[in-house]
């Protein structure tokens, strides 16, 4: 922008967009150049207006007063009838219904309520009086009224947090995961909608098939064996402790996302694994507060359910509360020999199933998302699991190439992506060496993997069984023998500006990754989670490095680029993050085509590099936006 062009002018205050975002305004008039790059309208709303503090307490006692994000300690609970005017903006007109302000906190502001408009639920008893939840709705009267928004016990928490482990573990999850408030499965009358014993077994199975292979903390015999006593699973109050509820209720709700995945259920029964969760998150206070091996076991299954909300950073907190918990109780440390010789070999053996569940659950947030692992492989001397059934060996196969994974990508994060590795005064050849050390350790593993799978694949052919499992698919494999390499070759600590000859395998694995990626999609086996997003932006992310230095074919790139346009639309349009990146990768596709069909030509080639440039800008800010660590040291340049 030109100063001498007098009609551009600053303004005063921040622009609407900049103030959302929280950005640094220019605050140029008519359109800041923030808002100029990311293409969107710039409006200049002027200060805010400001209320005296006797307007805002009269707005409070109105119910028209939106408590800030920063003082959530002073929200109050407002429960607004449903259907009400403004109750999307979250407040309730006075023309319809009054508001109650009660003692207890609501993290989100409001609470919808299925009580009719002009009837407000009394508050609910103290948490001394406070009855075991009933898991049943239609066991109530027909007429007795049903609170659905909150976990159970958000509906009696005091007015500040107690200092104790479990009470500040409720609090921080209550806080970031949004799961479990509601149920969809439900009648007219409030009542739950009949489930057939069929379609638990379902979900169960799902389970133990697809999802307990890489998180082997539950005793599957033991498990099932106790799941064949249920006579009633609407009435398990009386008969069974809250950490199995738990544990049933969302070990159901990831087999059902297993099931969706694969498209073996009806658009009806999908909303069922909000339903399992629902019921799992009534017992979770009580399984906090107990803090023992149950415990953790209950953070692992609701940390894999919340992979797929669209947010998803949730898991990354659940993770670091499940490795605390882990650490405090020593399960990362092996038995003495007298301890253990003192210990049911069982109850040693389910120790270490516990532990290396958590590790690998840990591990696979914190390298997915570019962060630090929250304990050191060197401080670890639980041995790995052990089969304590002749059935087992085949499932803990799975779960020992899932721990020797995690432990491969946690050594490449060390000595290539950590602050550690940056402040090394390593020669070259030093970078060098440590870069091909490990691609040697990465090739290694993968053929030990690849014979496994190739050996349990001609099982599978020879039974003439099908399996939902991607556990079992040497494509997985190679997709992620690729990603390993991505994550190896790509800039970094160790090597923010890698060499041309790096650049060129980075391309290569990046093309790779993503044929063996979409290849999974089309098969059905590739979980739309946020782990799946995160790694498929960190394989975005580096093909546009890539393409910006002129280090990956132009012709081989625009198939892969195109199917991950395909992969990210396909998440759905709550995913909106992924479909804000599926837009930006979608120009650079049209751009390459365009290119392909005109033999390179130098006006195209040069459209080609703004295009990139612009690209690389606008994506780069979709992931600030988001707050996802992705990003180059030497943006792009």
């Amino acid at each position: 922008m030109s100063e001498e062009d007098n009609s551009w002018k600053f303004e005063t205050y921040s622009c609407a967009r900049c103030r959302k975002l929280k950005k640094r305004c220019p605050k140029e008039s008519p359109i800041c150049n923030n808002c100029q790059r990311a293409g969107e309208s710039c409006v200049y709303p002027g200060r805010a207006p400001r209320r005296t503090k006797r307007e805002l307490e009269e707005a409070k006692l109105r119910g028209e007063f939106i408590p800030n994000k920063r003082s959530r300690g002073k929200d109050m609970g407002i429960v607004t009838a449903p259907n009400s005017n403004g109750a999307e903006l979250g407040f309730t007109s006075s023309s319809t219904t009054t508001p109650t302000v009660t003692s207890a906190r609501i993290d989100n502001g409001f609470l919808s309520s299925p009580f009719p408009p002009t009837t407000i639920p009394p508050p609910p008893p103290p948490p001394e009086s406070t009855p075991s939840p009933v898991t049943n709705i239609s066991r109530r009267p027909p007429h007795a009224p049903v609170i659905q928004g909150k976990l159970e016990h958000e509906l009696h928490k005091p007015d500040s947090t107690p200092i104790r482990a479990s009470s500040i573990q409720i609090e921080s999850i209550s806080g970031i995961f949004k799961g479990g408030r509601t149920t969809p499965w439900t009648t007219a009358e409030g009542a739950y909608k009949p489930i057939e014993r069929s379609l638990y077994d379902r979900f169960i199975a799902a389970y133990f098939t697809h999802n307990h292979k890489s998180f082997y903390m539950m005793d599957k015999v033991a498990f099932l064996n106790k799941v064949s006593t249920i006579r009633d699973f609407t009435a398990m109050d009386e008969e069974y402790e809250d950490s199995f509820i738990f544990q049933l209720y969302m070990a159901m709700a990831i087999g059902c996302t297993t099931l969706q995945r694969a498209q073996m259920l009806t658009k009806d029964e999908e909303g069922l694994s909000d339903h399992f969760a629902f019921l799992a998150m009534k017992k979770f206070c009580n399984v906090v507060h107990s803090q023992n091996i149950e415990t953790i076991k209950c953070f692992l299954l609701l940390g894999i359910f919340a992979l797929f909300e669209p947010k998803g950073v949730s898991s990354w907190t659940i993770s670091g509360l499940t490795m605390r918990l882990v650490i405090g109780l020593g399960l990362h440390r092996a038995l003495s020999p007298r301890r253990a010789q003192n210990t049911d070999p069982k109850e040693v053996e389910m120790r270490s199933r516990v532990f290396w569940s958590a590790y690998c659950f840990e591990r696979l947030v914190a390298t997915s998302l570019g962060r630090m692992s929250a304990i050191e492989d060197e401080e670890i001397t639980t041995p790995i699991p052990r089969p304590l059934y002749p059935e087992e060996f085949d499932d803990l196969d799975v779960t020992n190439m899932m721990i020797s994974l995690r432990r491969m990508s946690g050594r490449i994060y060390k000595k290539v992506h950590s602050a550690s590795a940056g402040r090394k005064q390593y020669t070259m050849e030093r970078r060098h060496a440590i870069i091909s050390g490990l691609r040697n350790e990465i090739d290694e593993i993968y053929q030990e993997d690849k014979v496994k799978i190739v050996q349990k694949n001609d099982q599978l052919q020879l039974s003439g069984q099908d399996s939902i499992s991607f556990h079992t698919s040497d494509t997985w494999l190679d997709m992620r023998h690729a990603q390993l390499q991505i994550m190896l070759y790509r800039p970094s600590a160790l090597m923010p500006k890698p060499p041309s000859d790096n650049l060129v395998r980075l391309g290569e694995c990046c093309l790779e990754a993503l044929k063996h990626t979409y290849s999974l999609y089309k098969k059905k086996l590739l979980p739309l989670n946020w782990i799946t997003l995160f790694r498929t932006l960190t394989i975005c992310n580096s093909i546009l490095y890539c393409l910006c230095h002129w280090n990956i074919d132009l012709v081989e790139s625009k198939i892969e680029i195109q199917q991950c346009v395909d992969i990210l639309q396909h998440f759905g349009e709550k995913w909106v993050f992924a479909l804000r990146c599926a837009d930006v990768f979608q120009v650079i596709s049209n751009t390459i085509l365009e290119i392909s069909l005109s033999n390179g030509q130098v006006p195209n080639m040069e459209k080609l590099t703004r295009e990139l440039f612009g690209a690389s800008d606008q994506y780069q800010e979709v992931l600030e936006e988001n707050e996802v660590g992705l990003l180059w040291n030497d943006n792009l340049s």
